[in-house]
């Protein structure tokens, strides 16, 4: 498991106890390019290193010492026993400055380790103690360091075969003693590794997703707690995760003859030699040239364990000759009639690149290092061993089939007795010779939740329907007595239930009929009748899920509530805040979006843990606001940025800039209505902005810079009519889609051009940032004059999209980014509130917001910001479509009423989704009154700095909320009883001042001593305060 050491940490309480004795304030929460966790085998050469600091006592006086940071040391050795001795590799030396974030600026090279700290001066400009002592170390950051590492499979395996196992023996040497043990590995599609039998890390479904014709992520693990003097084994198993998706891969004897699949990856060149290939050839002939790319990838020779396979890059495609060009030339001669294959499509422009089909595949590269300065080194070659293992079938949506009686017995232990079923393991190409092997700067995937059961029912004699009282993304581990050999138990998750007590999986994507994509969606495991019982829970896919169906159980056989246990996965970022209130409905709809926002946090943002698990960019990038306030996304969002930038087309075409609906792109986004979309392409262009918003860092956009550029320039070149831009999608998912999408696609060209004028500012691009601002102000204008109506003070359709002639999206759209000129922002939020008010059904007769993935958001901010909290809370009252109340409506699919955000207004397709979650922004921002930081890049209204506003809507008696800001946790809570007696408590963080907006109706405000009254304002007292713990009385309404 990759944890900080028992002597790491040790180390780390003796630094704490000692600053806690030596120095008022302390640094703590160190992080490297965002990660807490001490991460290792990171490829940033320059990597942004932040801190907190904290006051460890309450100051009551003026001014305190956790008010400001003054200056700040940074110091970085290789050891921490360097550290220690302070032989330094690089420091800062003394900086006067407030800022608590510096990029490494000193020499990297691969792996190395690096130890670091840092100590601060506080507002009276006394040094504190060095803060305890963090770490990361690098990985392989060139693609030669992997040295004679080569891509290995099981030889020629078919589809139709069961899933490879590797194996590997090596030795250690018993009369050294081991300093360090890595293992670099990558896999294609999902890895498991073992050391000596037991896992050497508690990350699942790793490596995650990719465009595999561009990159692949590694992993660096240290193992050397995991090794032992002499035999040592080591072991991978292989799914297939994204890479491999065939409906054709069945398995009859389990049922599963029509596999679900959101998509099926796409095979590419595969044929034979036509004529023999002499060394030194830089052409061959095929019997045929189909779905080979320019550009792209011919592998020669790839039968017969790989001993003789040659990849090279594709210079031309002559059809008529059935001829293929390449570079290098050969250096071995090749027989006719050898097996001759292509890799996907690498430079994309209407191809799906990264769903080109690629079988199961790894690459490793262990490095052991001996206290004597002598290393052992193991690569993956044809010396490593492999057979068919246990997974039958194992498919990224329909699910996996187990067979626990084709284990293995000790196959992965020290000197195992392997059978004759074991071979050479072959060499393959990798998948494409642009692919490079990357390191993963989010934190990895891991098991978050164990979730039992809260009821079992049999609708059916032998059906048993498990449920888990919450949808999620995770895994049902079953659990099973001792049981004869072959008894063959299905497992099959639901987000809903057909009248009968069965599962209903529509939601989940399977169905029958013309059009299906498939409709078998489950697990099987199939015992192998060990003494005291067997449990197992799946390795390479996960589904969504409330409830799963269990059939195959012997007959007569009652299984109680521990059959199954739901494992809860996701990506493993830091909690960033919390929420909570008085009022019921508004917690359960919290619990609701939480769920939601953590089922599709995996690998990469998703879209909904079942139906298509694709990731969308409008999908995360319009519930940001909300977003971020659960979740740290600093490392996340970089890896976010990697798949945005392998999704860009960089073909010579047309389509060069422009950015793919959704990244990694593996079916359609290229191209029409599903790809061709601004607000979903300027992803590449918000994404290093909100992080900028988010954290103050601005590697993304310097590193990125033409990649943004190129998309601005691709939008201006072929989308941009007189300043406005078609966005083909409109509002997605709007209740009634009749939001323009002139407007909308207007919008987000305003929205891009502003982040790129800021960000050209900020990276010194001065005549960039000049030309962008200046075309905003031309942007507004034409936004203005074409949709803004004088007679009514409303927004109006225009063009091809949209049908109604004001719409809530339309009015809000303007307001939030600040569109809107100044002296018609009150008649637009007028028409904002009564449109609220006349939509909706006939018998319900408060307001209702119908904005979609676009429009509901600023339709949230801008009812906020205008003072009109009350039209969001009586929204939140309303029990018809569309409204939050309607989703937690019992229904005979959802007895209970729904526990995750839907995907639609009209609960149809999806029931867990991110789109429709953006009240969440207004529970923290508004109810609780906490807002932490200005996300300009989606808002063009929302004010700098921390500020704390609760706003007392309704019968609401209290909320609470905190946030762990870069500086440190903010928090606010407040109550008010019967007569109206409003306490309001909020927290600071050091290095902080914010502004406190206390609402008041009559008297004075009570406030604590070190806040300072700067105006009164419709109905708020405001007051700027320091860094600490703050109480406020006043009387409000009651």
């Amino acid at each position: 498991m990759q944890r900080p050491s028992i002597l790491r940490a040790a180390l780390w309480l003796v630094w704490a106890a000692a600053a806690s004795q030596a120095s008022p304030v302390t640094v703590t929460q160190l992080s490297v390019d965002g990660r807490l966790d001490s991460p290792l085998g990171l490829d940033d050469v320059q990597p942004t290193l932040s801190w907190q600091m904290i006051q460890h006592e309450a100051c009551e006086e003026k001014a305190c010492p956790g008010d400001r940071q003054t200056a700040f040391e940074v110091r970085a050795a290789a050891t921490m026993a360097g550290l220690q001795a302070n032989k330094c590799i690089w420091t800062t030396g003394r900086i006067e400055s407030s800022q608590q974030q510096v990029r490494f600026d000193g020499t990297l090279a691969s792996r190395d380790t690096i130890a670091w700290q840092v100590r601060v001066w506080n507002a009276n400009n006394d040094v504190s103690d060095w803060s305890a002592p963090s770490t990361w170390t690098m990985g392989l950051l060139e693609q030669a360091d992997w040295g004679e590492s080569r891509w290995i499979s099981y030889p020629d395996r078919t589809e139709d075969q069961p899933l490879p196992i590797f194996v590997r023996q090596f030795e250690v040497d018993d009369s050294k003693t081991v300093a360090g043990a890595n293992l670099y590995l990558s896999g294609i599609g999902l890895i498991h590794p073992t050391v000596n039998g037991e896992d050497i890390t508690d990350e699942v479904l790793a490596p995650g997703y990719s465009n595999y014709q561009l990159s692949t992520e590694y992993r660096t693990y240290d193992v050397s707690k995991c090794l032992r003097a002499g035999s040592n084994s080591l072991g991978v198993s292989l799914g297939n995760g994204v890479a491999y998706i065939r409906r054709s891969v069945t398995n009859r004897a389990v049922g599963r003859d029509a596999p679900y699949a959101w998509w099926e990856s796409q095979l590419q060149g595969d044929g034979l030699l036509a004529d023999a290939a002499e060394a030194g050839s830089t052409s061959v002939r095929l019997n045929n040239v189909t779905l080979y790319h320019l550009g792209g990838t011919i592998n020669i020779d790839t039968a017969n364990g790989g001993h003789k396979l040659e990849s090279r890059v594709i210079t031309a495609i002559h059809n008529r000759t059935k001829s293929i060009d390449f570079t290098p030339a050969l250096e071995l001669s090749h027989e006719d009639g050898v097996n001759v294959t292509g890799s996907g499509n690498n430079i994309a422009a209407t191809d799906p690149s990264a769903g080109a089909a690629v079988s199961p595949r790894l690459i490793a590269r262990l490095e052991i290092t001996y206290e004597d300065g002598g290393t052992d080194v193991v690569v993956t070659d044809r010396s490593w061993r492999t057979a068919f293992g246990p997974f039958v079938t194992d498919q990224w949506y329909s699910g996996p089939d187990y067979d626990a009686r084709r284990e293995h017995s000790g196959w992965d232990l020290p000197n195992p007795e392997l059978s004759d079923s074991w071979v050479s393991a072959g060499i393959v190409p990798p998948p494409n010779l642009a692919t490079k092997l990357v390191a993963r700067a989010a934190e990895p995937v891991r098991i978050q939740e164990r979730i039992t059961p809260v009821s079992m029912k049999q609708p059916f004699p032998g059906t048993w329907v498990f449920d888990f009282g919450q949808n999620f993304a995770g895994w049902a581990l079953l659990t099973l007595p001792e049981m004869p050999a072959g008894v063959t138990v299905k497992v099959a998750p639901s987000e809903s239930l057909n009248a009968n007590g069965t599962i209903e999986q529509s939601s989940l994507g399977p169905s029958s009929g013309p059009g299906s994509r498939g409709s078998d969606l489950f697990y099987t495991y199939t015992t192998a009748g060990r003494e005291g019982g067997e449990s197992w829970r799946p390795k390479f896919n996960y589904f969504g899920m409330q409830w799963v169906q269990v059939t195959g159980l012997p007959n007569g056989f009652e299984p109680s509530l521990d059959l199954i246990t739901g494992l809860r996965l996701q990506g493993d970022v830091p909690t960033a805040g919390t929420f909570t209130s008085s009022n019921a409905r508004v917690n359960r709809i919290h619990n609701m979006v939480s769920y939601s926002f953590a089922s599709n946090l995996m690998s990469t943002f998703t879209d909904c843990p079942g139906r298509e698990k694709l990731s969308y960019p409008a999908d995360y990038v319009m519930p940001m606001g909300a977003i971020y306030r659960h979740f740290h996304l600093s490392a996340f969002m970089r890896t976010t940025m990697r798949t945005l930038v392998e999704g860009q087309s960089i073909a010579d075409t047309y389509m060069f800039g422009n950015v793919a609906l959704k990244t990694p792109v593996y079916d359609w986004g290229y191209t029409r209505q599903f790809g061709d979309e601004i607000n979903w392409g300027d992803a590449i262009v918000l994404v290093p902005s909100i992080l900028h918003d988010l954290d103050g860092d601005t590697t993304l956009m310097a590193e990125n810079y033409d990649h943004m550029v190129d998309f601005v320039d691709y939008i201006q070149r072929e989308k941009v009519e007189d300043n406005l831009v078609l966005g083909p999608l409109a509002d997605w998912v709007e209740d009634r889609p009749e939001t323009s999408g002139y407007i909308t696609g207007t919008w987000g060209y305003y929205n891009t051009i502003q982040a790129m004028a800021r960000m050209a500012n900020i990276t010194g691009h001065t005549a960039d940032a000049e030309r962008y601002a200046a075309l905003a102000v031309r942007i507004r204008s034409a936004f203005n004059a074409a949709f803004f109506d004088d007679e009514s003070g409303r927004y109006r359709n225009n063009g091809s999209i949209g049908v109604s002639n004001a719409t809530q999206a339309a009015q809000a759209l303007a307001l939030d980014s600040g569109l809107v000129e100044e002296e018609n922002r009150a008649s637009v939020l007028q028409a904002l509130v009564d449109l609220t008010y006349s939509y909706g059904p006939k018998n319900e007769s408060g307001p209702h917001l119908s904005g979609g993935t676009i429009g509901l958001n600023p339709i949230i901010r801008a009812l906020s910001d205008g003072g009109r909290d009350d039209v969001l809370w009586q929204a939140l009252q309303q029990n018809e479509q569309p409204s939050y109340g309607y989703f937690l409506k019992p229904t005979p699919e959802n007895p209970m009423g729904l526990t995750t955000i839907r995907e639609n207004w009209d609960i149809s397709a999806s029931k867990n989704h991110m789109i429709l979650a953006q009240i969440e922004e207004w529970f923290h921002a508004g109810l609780a009154g906490l807002r932490p930081l200005a996300l300009r890049t989606l808002s063009g209204v929302e004010e700098e700095g921390l500020v704390f506003q609760p706003k007392i809507v309704g019968d609401l008696t209290s909320a609470e909320a905190t946030y762990m800001m870069q500086a440190g946790e903010a928090r606010s809570r407040w109550s008010k009883n019967a007569d109206g007696i409003l306490r309001l408590t909020v927290t600071i963080p050091s290095n902080t001042v914010a502004e406190v907006r206390v609402p008041v109706s009559k008297g004075e405000v009570k406030a604590s001593g070190r806040a300072e009254l700067v105006r009164s304002e419709y109905g708020y007292e405001i007051f700027s305060v320091p860094s600490g713990t703050h109480d406020f009385v006043s009387r409000v309404e009651a």
